[in-house]
């Protein structure tokens, strides 16, 4: 017989306090809106019976990983020290418990869930069954996105050729946005409304990366902290065992031009990258890896004047009007340095993106 009746409410926002996008106050208000935005979502539900906190733990994660709509749980000796939905911290799920307390007796507790919309694809992915959980907006970004996967990496055997391909689709397709950045729209965050509207924030960036990476069978992961000291999102990358970063949103040239790209976070290092993010090292893998790194790939890595001279020559004499390049052990002084190199060669423009007098990745743009 219950001894006590207790109706609880939470509702927790579980959330990674190191991650948000851009210049946002709140990324899980704007996340809940556009998913209270979708229409005639059906609901799924479940029960089973708990009698310990790990089995409880165990339980409610199998639950929102399947994208249940809610779990109804009997659970044993309840008691909320050990039953704390704080600790089921999540970033992508937001937790309400709503139920009954009846001291040593068997207590039931109704755990609904909201997910970040991006959580849904990644998990359709994982899941294909989970596909038809999706809104039609989602199903149809999804769908946008396996198909041009596959014919981005139909022919290529490398992952690295086939992150290169993925990488370079986003930042030909799609542009940093929207320009008010004072109101960033909840569509700007997901990547249904990015593909579908063609812009959005560093969220919708490296969560489009992560996904057409898992669609192309590549081992990527999610990873947040600051880039300039902005909460940022961005990606790693595990290739022949090592762990790479790599950034879509800040390789994406900002206007966009066409013909440019921009590979300053292709493939880098923790000590490369760490001179402009920062994040909880803790919790993300060690990236230490070199090889894939594009500069090292294409072999632009300038250690002399010398070299300099000579790869811009190579670079002109093929034809090419945009080139990249990163500096190790030599600096250059000035953009008048790469300027004399390019001088009488009939270009009446000459546009350089990189940091004088350090070692710096350099862009290199001429008209």
């Amino acid at each position: 017989m219950k001894r006590k009746i207790l109706l609880t409410s939470v509702a927790l926002m579980l959330m990674n306090q190191n991650v948000l996008a851009d210049n946002c106050d709140s990324i899980v208000s704007t996340w809940q809106s556009l998913y209270s935005s979708i229409q005639g979502k059906g609901y799924s539900q479940t029960s089973a019976t708990v009698s310990s906190p790990d089995q409880w733990k165990n339980t409610i994660v199998s639950a929102y990983n399947n994208l249940e709509d809610r779990i109804t749980l009997n659970i044993a000796n309840f008691n909320e020290k050990d039953y704390d939905i704080k600790k089921l911290k999540n970033y992508n799920v937001s937790i309400s418990a709503k139920g009954f307390i009846s001291g040593s007796d068997l207590s039931t507790i109704t755990y609904s869930f909201d997910y970040n919309p991006n959580f849904k694809m990644e998990r359709a992915v994982e899941i294909p069954s989970l596909f038809s959980k999706l809104s039609l907006e989602e199903k149809e970004a999804f769908n946008i996105l396996y198909d041009t996967t596959k014919k981005l990496t139909l022919d290529l055997t490398t992952d690295y050729d086939k992150e290169l391909a993925i990488h370079n689709f986003i930042t030909d397709n799609f542009r940093y946005g929207p320009l008010d950045m004072s109101n960033v729209p909840a569509r700007a965050h997901s990547v249904a409304g990015f593909v579908l509207d063609g812009q959005g924030i560093c969220e919708a960036y490296a969560n489009t990366f992560y996904i057409m990476g898992k669609m192309a069978g590549l081992d990527v992961g999610l990873i947040t902290g600051t880039a300039n000291n902005i909460n940022h999102m961005w990606n790693t990358i595990k290739l022949d065992g090592e762990y790479y970063h790599i950034d879509v949103t800040s390789d994406d040239p900002d206007p966009d031009v066409p013909g440019r790209e921009r590979y300053n976070f292709f493939n880098v290092s923790d000590n490369i990258i760490s001179k402009t993010h920062s994040w909880e090292r803790k919790d993300f893998p060690q990236c230490t890896g070199e090889k894939y790194n594009y500069y090292n790939v294409n072999n632009c890595i300038i250690h002399s004047e010398a070299e300099l001279k000579e790869f811009i020559n190579n670079a002109l004499n093929s034809g090419k009007t945009t080139f990249t390049f990163r500096t190790e052990g030599y600096s250059i002084g000035s953009v008048d340095v790469i300027k004399h190199y390019t001088s009488n060669k009939g270009f009446y423009t000459l546009s350089v993106s990189g940091e004088y007098g350090k070692e710096s990745t350099y862009n290199v743009t001429l008209k």
